[in-house]
């Protein structure tokens, strides 16, 4: 498989994954090939990218983190919950379930990576988002070398970070325009009232409830609400804040454009020991591909190349393919002649 940007989508191109909305319904599966009104569809949806099928992703080692039916799962569950009304239908054991459920499928793996750009809608970005920040705390999670029932309690924190967002209007988490005064503090507020709102209907453990209403806190402690600092924030509120602000940079909001992993990675290699936890730092860069396999990049002879391969101790130098010449070129190797990647 290959990544490509909507705007550069044709005709009979065939999709290599399957398509899902933020509630988890199948917009177009797998192996469709597109049509133009299919291709109208994903750029008015603000889906900035889709993943091919085509020669020039053949090869591509991208397994996937988590399988296409629990992702759709996860969808379908936190879309609900941010949906209901007050009084939410979906069980404890619903989502208990769903955490154990990711964090068996991610410890199957021998070495998981967060190695893909994600497939997601601009107008369901809070769904997506939940689900992706769970994804990608587990993973740093295990290289915490947490327990099963800690890397469950850490899925389900990631999961609900942003659940007091059910009580913001969704006309001001879509705004474009400068926000009231009223709307910057209800937004503040969010952790709390997602704290509350745990509080109240469910009976999740302290730990869960807790890095749900510090995930804003920063390492320097300059962060809300509590203004804690250091280790004084539990370990799961820290990887969760690393990986809500890592998906958020990542994604089309309407405050901004996506910016490319390796830009957001570099952000937070630069906030280590300020807004992150540097020894989290330290790992997510072992963990989160800084060029997602099957996405293009440009090399420093001017050739572009598709990601094929990324290793955890070198993200830096995957392993590549020269679109103009099908070339494979292991750019940790002497043999690469000294290539790098540009961008």
């Amino acid at each position: 498989m290959r990544y490509m940007t909507t705007a550069k989508l044709q005709k009979d191109m065939v999709l290599g994954q399957d398509i899902y909305d933020g509630c988890g319904n199948l917009l177009f599966p797998k192996g469709m090939a597109l049509i133009y009104e299919n291709i109208q569809k994903l750029q008015s949806l603000g889906c900035p990218g889709v993943y091919l099928e085509d020669a020039l992703g053949k090869g591509v080692a991208m397994p996937m983190a988590v399988s296409a039916e629990l992702r759709r799962r996860a969808l379908e569950l936190v879309s609900g919950l941010f949906q209901d009304e007050r009084q939410p239908d979906i069980s404890q054991e619903q989502i208990q379930g769903l955490a154990q459920d990711l964090v068996e499928e991610l410890r199957g793996h021998k070495n998981p990576l967060y190695n893909m750009r994600d497939i997601k809608t601009y107008g369901d970005y809070t769904y997506f988002h939940s689900v992706n920040v769970a994804v990608i705390s587990v993973i740093l999670g295990m290289s915490c070398d947490l327990e099963p029932e800690g890397l469950v309690e850490l899925a389900l924190a990631a999961l609900l970070h942003d659940i007091g967002k059910r009580y913001v209007e969704p006309e001001v988490l879509s705004a474009k325009r400068m926000l009231t005064d009223e709307e910057r503090v209800l937004i503040v507020q969010h952790p709390k009232l997602g704290y509350e709102f745990l509080q109240k209907h469910y009976h999740f453990s302290h730990e869960v409830c807790i890095n749900v209403l510090e995930h804003h806190e920063w390492y320097n402690g300059c962060g809300y609400p509590m203004r804690k600092s250091g280790a004084e924030i539990p370990l799961y509120a820290r990887i969760v804040k690393l990986a809500d602000v890592y998906d958020a940079m990542t994604s089309k909001l309407p405050y901004h454009e996506p910016i490319p992993p390796s830009a957001a990675a570099e952000y937070i290699l630069d906030s280590a020991g300020a807004e992150f936890d540097p020894a989290l730092v330290d790992i997510f860069q072992q963990k989160v591909a800084l060029y997602p396999a099957g996405c293009e990049v440009l090399l420093s002879d001017g050739s572009l190349a598709i990601v094929m391969e990324n290793f955890g101790d070198a993200m830096q130098t995957p392993r590549v393919k020269v679109i103009s010449s099908g070339e494979l070129l292991d750019l940790r190797s002497k043999n690469a002649g000294g290539l790098v990647i540009l961008e």
